[in-house]
């Protein structure tokens, strides 16, 4: 299976289209998690994912950002 994950410098806007996407870099990850992992990752770098779509999932960017929450929060313990 593979989840994409796809983010930019700047942040998502309320209704994304196909075109928007296209324009985009996407990542793929072989697991939901690693997807999430990888969008804490793209926040902690100060960009914004705009969107996780996998087998029967599409995270927006505020669901992104909700989940990522306890990771984001992983790292600044270890800092």
């Amino acid at each position: 299976m593979e989840y994409t994950l796809y983010f930019s410098i700047a942040p998502a806007p309320k209704d994304i289209t196909r075109e928007q996407l296209e324009r985009l870099i996407p990542v793929r990850f072989s697991t939901e998690d690693d997807a999430l992992h990888g969008a804490a990752l793209v926040i902690r770098g100060g960009q914004y994912p705009w969107l996780i779509e996998g087998p029967d999932v599409r995270l927006d960017a505020r669901e992104i950002g909700a989940r990522c929450e306890v990771i984001l929060g992983l790292f600044k313990r270890s800092q």
